[in-house]
């Protein structure tokens, strides 16, 4: 056992040296696949409208997106035409008109700039699988070595939003917002001890389509875990909105 326990040091003091000497510049960094930036559909359409090619009712009707199809809405381009993206990779325009889906009209350019920001907050998330390790009560960045809430504050704080360290105070920052209502970029908290007291001990980042991405010793590492079913659906507790 006691063996076991040195090889796993040797192999995290292994890894920190050859991050730290990229750092340095004495070698390149061991990373070639590029992370794109994760887009999550969080808008359904509750009456059928044209998807149309310029935010015009001369655009061009490219198709009819029908009732119960997620979108993602891009920006707000004024009070008539919202620029939306759909699942299969087009973009277009469709009306703003609330009787068309469930995006909320009037939020405006700051609702974008929350979509924008919690966008850069997945894919930095994302990129770091793979390369950082969970320790319980760490916050190590030059080692990437975290616990769940030193490594939320370690990417928020990249993105300007200044989070503290511990499920202690992060569950009380920003503001509280249910289950039924997360949007990407929100923190979500879990009682993982025994059965769900509601005990808040870990955090993650909700990605949306009921997926969220955390720091957890389960896998010494960055995973991705449904909130829709499964244990950890059945362990959550809250959710703070903090974009």
């Amino acid at each position: 056992m006691q063996l076991e326990v040195l090889k796993k040091k040797f192999v995290i003091v292994g890894m920190s040296a050859i991050i730290g000497f990229s750092a340095l510049g004495i070698a390149p960094a061991p990373f070639t696949s590029k992370v794109e930036a994760a887009v999550t559909y969080e808008t359904k359409v509750e009456f059928g409208v044209y998807f149309r090619s310029k935010p015009s009712t001369s655009g061009k009707k490219i198709r009819m997106i029908s009732k119960g199809e997620s979108i993602n809405v891009i920006s707000k381009v004024n009070s008539y035409w919202l620029k939306v993206s759909t699942k299969d990779k087009k973009t277009g325009y469709i009306s703003a008109n609330s009787k068309y889906t469930t995006y909320k009209s009037g939020s405006g350019s700051s609702q974008t700039a929350s979509v924008s920001k919690a966008d850069k907050v997945i894919s930095l998330a994302q990129s770091y699988k793979g390369r950082v390790s969970y320790v319980f009560g760490a916050r190590n960045p030059s080692r990437l070595i975290f616990d769940c809430s030193s490594f939320t504050q370690f990417i928020f704080n990249k993105v300007g939003v200044d989070l503290k360290w511990g499920t202690k105070v992060q569950k009380n920052q920003g503001s509280a917002v249910s289950k039924s209502n997360l949007r990407k970029g929100d923190l979500v908290f879990f009682d993982t001890v025994g059965s769900n007291n509601r005990a808040i001990n870990h955090v993650g980042i909700y990605m949306g389509d009921g997926k969220f991405i955390h720091n957890t010793p389960s896998v010494d590492g960055i995973s991705i875990n449904s909130l829709s079913s499964g244990w950890w659906s059945s362990h959550y507790v809250s959710a703070r909105r903090v974009l």
